[in-house]
């Protein structure tokens, strides 16, 4: 997929003319001698003008007003939601982001976030006084125009294949040919197969919930609903009083009635294929070559041994990679209209590495998804249009809250309960028209 996400640096000394500037929140210093004491105290906040570390948006002009605009509206709607709510326990503190780009196809689109991280007050062991700690585990954030999938995760393994179980192993991007322009093309030009997105990949860090993992995708692919990821405390566990969840949960905020991904026919995938059979032989032989260039004079017996490996497979691929287009080919000219228009539901075992595996799995498509087959989809042109030079302008929103759980700390989850109960997101979906 033609997609990244691009960091920007956090300033830590001077701030740009968003932030009046960083100022240290001093610790209550109030007398504790519980948990209970601290987490029942009179809670901090500070807006995007008093941020822990400051922060930048670049871009041009036009695009910093509206990225402004997006992030402040996020940022009162926040507030409101707390209108009759005391904060107690914690210091909530906002900031705001530039990531980047995000690019949708070809469409790019700016990516910048809110944030407002949660610090836990504590209560010194030493002095039995109450100070904040440095990071926070609590969390709200805002991202607009956010990357649908991790980075480097791909929905298909094509190219993780060794030619035989063992040594030696091959490195075979599937986005783009090996060699000097790799990086320019892999952005440029990328394969369509490396463009692939699975439930499961676009579940990553953001549902755990494998007992219906169709259900939570049909949620974020419509915008209907909300996911989580328990990172700890178990979802499936029983819970008591005094047992612990930390929970991420997350939205996708999308324009009513167009999904942001659609399926890849068993056609289309079949002649993505032959494009990728293309880059699969040019990379196999850029890295088979390699290999043998870094063995040079090594006359060990491992050496050897690795070798003879790597020249048999030098003569072993072609026949392969014929045997892939020929089977690709014969599909494509055999199966009628209508079994080619179904859905591509392929194999996504990830012990199918050995090449001669990943030749009797290709081609086997299947009617529904299960364990190690899975449904294939790509970005829906419909959605994911042009921004007409409004770079900044909000294309698709992802919220998130993560939060805890526990007796000893109960500022986060009374935070997150109010939140829940009364934060606007109508409001914030209306950033979208």
């Amino acid at each position: 997929m033609k997609q990244f996400l691009i960091f920007s640096v956090i300033a830590l000394g001077s701030i740009t003319a968003f932030s009046q500037g960083i100022k240290k929140i001093a610790d209550p210093l109030t007398p504790c001698g519980s948990r209970a004491d601290v987490d029942a105290m009179p809670g901090i906040y500070t807006d995007h003008d008093n941020t822990k570390y400051g922060f930048t948006l670049n871009g041009t002009p036009a695009e910093k007003t509206t990225m402004m605009k997006n992030l402040i509206a996020a940022e009162k709607l926040e507030e409101a939601s707390r209108k009759d709510f005391k904060l107690t326990g914690c210091a909530a503190r906002v900031s705001f982001a530039r990531h980047g780009s995000s690019n949708y196809g070809k469409n790019v689109y700016a990516s910048y976030g809110y944030n407002m991280g949660v610090y836990a007050f504590v209560c010194n062991v030493s002095q039995h006084v109450t100070k904040i700690v440095d990071e926070y585990r609590t969390v709200f954030r805002v991202e607009f125009n956010p990357t649908i999938m991790p980075g480097n995760v791909h929905a298909v393994g094509t190219g993780e294949f060794n030619m035989k179980n063992g040594n030696p192993m091959y490195e075979i991007p599937i986005e783009a040919k090996a060699g000097p322009n790799f990086e320019k093309d892999k952005s440029n030009n990328p394969s369509h197969v490396s463009q692939y997105i699975s439930e499961a990949t676009l579940m990553v860090a953001r549902s755990d919930n494998y007992k219906d993992f169709h259900g939570d995708f049909l949620k974020l692919n419509n915008g209907n609903g909300y996911v989580e990821h328990w990172e700890m405390g178990g979802r499936y566990d029983n819970h008591g009083p005094n047992s612990y969840q930390f929970i991420d949960r997350r939205y996708f905020l999308t324009k009513p009635g167009v999904p942001l991904l659609i399926p890849v026919s068993r056609k289309q995938y079949l002649q993505d294929m032959l494009e990728y059979f293309e880059i699969e032989k040019a990379n196999f032989e850029y890295d088979n070559a390699k290999k043998i260039k870094n063995i040079g004079n090594n006359n060990s017996e491992s050496a050897k041994r690795t070798m003879a490996a790597l020249e048999a497979d030098k003569l072993a691929y072609p026949k392969i990679y014929e045997a892939k287009k020929a089977k690709v080919n014969d599909l494509l000219a055999r199966q009628k209209p209508e079994w080619l228009q179904k859905p591509a539901v392929v194999d996504q075992d990830r012990l199918l590495k050995d090449a001669n595996k990943i030749l009797e799995a290709l081609g086997r498509f299947y009617d529904e998804e299960g364990e190690y087959k899975c449904a294939l989809y790509v970005l829906n042109p419909a959605y994911f249009v042009s921004n007409n030079g409004q770079a900044a302008k909000p294309l698709l929103i992802e919220v998130q809250f993560r939060y805890e759980i526990t007796k000893d700390y109960g500022y986060s989850s009374r935070l997150f309960n109010n939140w829940e109960k009364n934060f606007d997101l109508g409001a914030l979906k209306k950033m979208l028209e």
